[in-house]
């Protein structure tokens, strides 16, 4: 192979090589963006919003068992409260592990302290109830739904953001995987059309000098075996 065909042979390599690993680095970066953007849909958001309808559920228990102890005064009743009590406090605390924008931040801190003042207003509640001491119960009773109130729309909106931020998420998840196809569909029609072109300019020379240097290895080692004793004793002609 001839100087000049060798150049181009590696300038034509070359230019591959370097539009593959371009190629494939672009690749790369988009499927470690992807892959974040879905644990984060997946692990966090969405393991968010499921926390937060437990956490909800377990409030609006306790506030129904809180209700029934007001009124049968059972001990059973207020047991179930405290377990409730213990299973809004536990996922709490998950959500706040998980929480990292300001503002889901700023909610779960709002929603915890209308839980303790809702908790303190039962609690006073109770003591009154096991002493057999009078006290106000409508003034507690309107108190105690406005808390529930206040919590409930905390919560609602808490939800919300985490809603509209998971379907963001999950928008920009399909976009970028619609433009990082569209741009390896591209870049493969692209990769076809440049080995066309540089097959083309590589084999402006190559015929001639393929056959030549191919050729006269050949055209030797063929004459040098018809030449040989070892034909002769097989029996094949020259």
């Amino acid at each position: 192979m001839s100087t000049p065909t060798l150049r181009r042979f590696v300038i034509s390599y070359s230019a591959m090589l370097t539009f593959m690993v371009a190629v494939s680095s672009y690749s790369l970066i988009q499927l470690g963006r992807l892959s974040a953007a879905a644990h984060i849909a997946v692990s966090i958001e969405q393991r968010m919003i499921d926390q937060a309808d437990g956490l909800a559920d377990a409030f609006l228990s306790e506030v129904r068992y809180g209700g029934k102890f007001s009124v049968t005064q059972a001990a059973v009743h207020y047991e179930q409260y405290k377990e409730f009590k213990a299973d809004f406090e536990r996922r709490m605390y998950q959500l706040k592990a998980l929480a990292t924008s300001a503002d889901a931040v700023q909610r779960l801190s709002q929603t915890e302290e209308y839980h303790a003042q809702y908790q303190q207003l039962f609690e006073r509640e109770v003591e009154y109830i096991k002493k057999n001491q009078p006290y106000a119960e409508s003034r507690y009773r309107e108190e105690k739904e406005r808390l529930v109130d206040y919590l409930l729309r905390e919560h609602a909106a808490f939800k919300s953001n985490l809603e509209k931020s998971l379907q963001h998420r999950i928008g920009y998840i399909e976009k970028a995987a619609q433009e990082s196809q569209n741009f390896t569909l591209a870049a493969t029609l692209l990769l076809a059309i440049l080995g066309a072109l540089l097959a083309c300019w590589l084999g402006g020379r190559l015929p001639q000098n393929l056959v030549t240097s191919v050729d006269s290895p050949i055209a030797a080692l063929v004459s040098h075996l018809r030449s040989s004793a070892w034909w002769k004793g097989l029996g094949v002609p020259k």
